[in-house]
């Protein structure tokens, strides 16, 4: 009978010690699973950081390019050598920011009671007036006008008498539907 139970016992530890290294290898096995995973899901984080790097390089760049483009811009009168000398042959006495001067007296015609007397459109929801022009050289000018919900653009032509009042005249102009 005590050979029963030592052989029921080594049978029971035996049975055991099996499963336990049946159950050692699944670990070791799944440890590697998660490993490999693992290491897998760091480079793809690795190459998500670096991807991100190149992306906020590449709009670093764009941004200096936009602004260089700004600055540079050929259809402005700081762009535009030939108009700043105009300006110098023809105002010889004035030093002055022209730009400033020309837009400061561009936007004096909005103080109306009524809309801007330049704007050929009547305002629907408020008084047309101009918001936002750029001057584009020695003569003309591109603005946009809005009464809050229409809006258009117009294309002026000005002039600088001797004595510094600016003329604006209308060219075009187009109301957005």
């Amino acid at each position: 009978m005590k050979k029963n139970i030592l052989i029921y016992l080594f049978t029971f530890l035996l049975t055991l010690t099996a499963l336990f290294i049946f159950k050692t290898f699944q670990l070791a096995s799944e440890k590697k699973k998660i490993q490999s995973e693992l290491t897998e899901t760091n480079q793809l984080y690795d190459e998500n950081i670096q991807y991100n790097i190149r992306l906020e390089d590449s709009i670093g760049r764009m941004k200096k390019e936009i602004n260089q483009l700004k600055e540079s811009d050929r259809f402005s009168l700081k762009g535009n050598p030939k108009a700043l000398e105009y300006f110098k042959k023809s105002f010889p006495d004035e030093e002055k920011d022209w730009e400033a001067y020309i837009l400061r007296e561009l936007l004096k015609t909005n103080k109306t009671k009524t809309d801007n007397p330049l704007i050929p459109f009547a305002g629907m929801e408020g008084k047309m007036k101009i918001d936002r022009a750029k001057i584009l050289n020695n003569r003309w000018i591109l603005a946009h006008f809005t009464d809050g919900t229409y809006q258009g653009e117009m294309i002026l032509r000005y002039d600088i008498d001797p004595d510094g009042k600016v003329h604006f005249k209308v060219l075009d102009e187009t109301l957005y539907p």
